[in-house]
């Protein structure tokens, strides 16, 4: 029998957290120290904040610049942006402002969503970008500056990400546009020797969509460490009961 991960789902790859929930709803997907959100719990997230993402900028395919520290901020808001009909630009929480502005110049990006550490280095340059709503996964810099805990309080995009056009523009990477398939293919790939009983210790200096895919698809628990230090992560899939240890350079399993 072939394993439900080896399948490429129909659909926006946001298909792989709904899919998810529908069959390990009360599995934990994410943990990031004292933080966990189970598989339900983070398609639900998604949908409230796509819900939020429509209100404020539309369903049109604009690109979205997301970036922020690992934690569990993250899969929620990337895949928003992909439910609400955007497109996500991925950005590395730790680039330097110039750089993040080349960024912002060459994706067109038209809103951004930030955490207030990424918000805080880069912001000088925002004035010059064609962003026309930035969003802070947290605390408001200023008044009236729009949260994702307020977009997620408006209500939920009912959508059936199944019904979506899988070959449709969903993420811009660099120069590179990959479609919903290509991430969904990505992401099967990155699951390869993955399980529900598998617990992965990310360790990566950021995100990477196709880790976030592979534990959805595999319905796999990952730890979110957001310290790249290699002592660091080998104490840490100790204490997390750790099965694989997923860094910069790949994923290797943790001896038994």
């Amino acid at each position: 029998m072939t394993a439900p991960h080896t399948r490429v789902p129909v659909g926006s790859a946001d298909v792989l957290p709904r899919l998810a929930a529908a069959r390990w709803p009360h599995r934990t997907a994410l943990r990031a120290g004292t933080r966990s959100t189970t598989f339900a719990e983070l398609d639900d997230a998604v949908s409230r904040l796509a819900f939020g993402l429509r209100q404020l900028i539309g369903g049109d395919g604009l690109p979205v610049v997301v970036s922020a520290a690992l934690g569990t901020a993250f899969p929620a808001a990337f895949h928003a942006v992909l439910r609400s009909g955007n497109v996500a630009v991925p950005v590395n929480p730790r680039m330097p402002a110039e750089p993040f502005a080349g960024v912002l110049a060459e994706s067109g990006a038209r809103a951004a969503l930030l955490g207030r550490v990424t918000y805080e280095r880069v912001r000088r340059v925002l004035a010059g970008a064609r962003l026309e709503q930035v969003v802070l996964y947290d605390a408001p810099a200023e008044a009236g500056q729009p949260t994702c805990a307020d977009l997620a309080g408006r209500g939920s995009l009912l959508v059936e990400p199944r019904d979506r056009d899988e070959h449709a523009a969903a993420t811009v990477e660099g120069r590179r546009v990959r479609t919903h398939h290509e991430l969904k293919t990505a992401a099967l790939a990155t699951a390869d020797g993955l399980d529900p009983d598998s617990v992965v210790l990310n360790a990566t200096s950021a995100y990477h969509p196709a880790d976030l895919g592979a534990g959805l698809a595999a319905g796999a628990t990952q730890v979110l460490l957001g310290n790249p230090d290699p002592a660091a992560a080998v104490r840490e899939a100790a204490r997390a009961g750790a099965t694989h240890v997923r860094r910069d350079g790949g994923t290797t399993a943790v001896a038994a």
